[in-house]
């Protein structure tokens, strides 16, 4: 079975920008969101597997905003605030339910990011399916951005840790 899998984490910036006012100054926050994702091949024969894809998260920012007309320098927050998963391409002559989980790691720190039970690969061909992230996660991708405000240029790996296939 041959799957694709789409894991975006969607990331919203704010940029502040002061405005002169009649007396008082005002500060307005402009939200930008963008989106990004890891395509995670894979060929299996088992239920049992693991695959994994690097996400340069510090250049993918960088994209958002230049494609937005701005740079980190114009950036006073950024946080991670949902995230989906779906699948991109699919040629079987029978669908599959699968089950498991999807990790994520930054600084050796792996952390349950999104859980899937049941999924039709053929359902999710095309979607993106919200998915619940689990705190641990959120924790660390946050992490990853506020080093990316910090100067730093962090890299995140995703890993399907896939657990159960009907039919087998």
């Amino acid at each position: 079975m041959k799957r694709t899998f789409l894991v975006p984490a969607v990331v919203v910036a704010f940029a502040a920008t002061v405005v002169p006012g009649c007396l008082d100054e005002k500060t307005l926050e402009i939200v930008l969101t963008g989106e990004t994702y890891a395509d995670l091949e894979q060929d299996e024969d088992s239920a049992n597997w693991t695959e994994a894809a690097v996400l340069d998260i510090g250049q993918e920012i960088r994209d958002i905003l230049e494609d937005n007309g701005y740079s980190t320098d114009d950036i006073s927050q950024a946080y991670v605030t949902s995230a989906s998963y779906g699948v991109t391409s699919f040629a079987q002559a029978h669908d599959w339910e699968i089950g498991g989980r999807i990790d994520v790691t930054y600084q050796a720190t792996t952390e349950t990011a999104i859980n899937y039970t049941s999924q039709s690969v053929q359902g999710a061909l095309g979607q993106k399916i919200p998915a619940p992230l689990e705190a641990g996660a959120v924790t660390l991708m946050n992490q990853a951005l506020q080093d990316f405000l910090g100067g730093e240029h962090p890299v995140l790996t995703f890993t399907v840790v896939n657990g159960s296939v009907t039919p087998t």
